[in-house]
């Protein structure tokens, strides 16, 4: 019994861990049409009152990334790179 417990409790913080990583929204400043990531410092900022649920939807709508965001973004395709 003990066991079975244990097997849904991994399993549920496994889904919800996941959905975090998945369902990471995009803030974004619609006066000057820029986004932010979840890991942003600037994600939490007072002018972002528009949220995308990805970061396509927020392309797609004439949004773009900020420098921090855009800059971490290059970062990370450099480490692929190597």
């Amino acid at each position: 019994m003990k066991k079975s417990i244990f097997k849904i409790f991994v399993f549920a913080v496994m889904v919800f861990s996941f959905s975090l990583v998945f369902a990471a929204e995009i803030h974004c400043n619609p006066d000057t049409k820029t986004c932010h990531k979840s890991t942003c410092r600037y994600y939490d900022c007072k002018g972002c009152t528009k949220v995308f649920a990805s970061e396509e939807e927020a392309l797609e709508n004439g949004y773009k990334f900020c420098k921090v965001c855009s800059k971490e973004k290059k970062e990370s395709s450099k480490k692929g790179k190597k």
